[in-house]
């Protein structure tokens, strides 16, 4: 019972951080994208200084009127329309 115990633990342990794993040596793979290229126009970086979070910002492909805001830490994307994207 123990040995099974110990076993579950671990299992349940290393799961989770194995399952995190990027398959890029840089770990900042992306998410497939149905077997499209995507739109790999840069986005419009602004940087802030140390400790505070820079924000990238791009038009939606394929949803005009709507920007995209993401930074650098681990926040969800917001996306807002915008009408200069067209």
């Amino acid at each position: 019972m123990p040995r099974l115990l110990t076993a579950a633990v671990l299992a349940a342990v290393a799961l989770p951080l194995l399952s995190g794993c990027a398959s890029e040596k840089r770990g900042t793979a992306d998410s497939p994208v149905a077997n499209q290229r995507g739109d790999d126009s840069p986005a419009n970086v602004t940087n802030f200084p140390d400790h505070f979070a820079n924000i990238a910002t791009k038009c939606v492909a394929g949803a005009p009127g709507f920007r995209a805001f993401v930074t650098t830490r681990e926040a969800a994307p917001v996306v807002l329309p915008d009408p200069n994207c067209k």
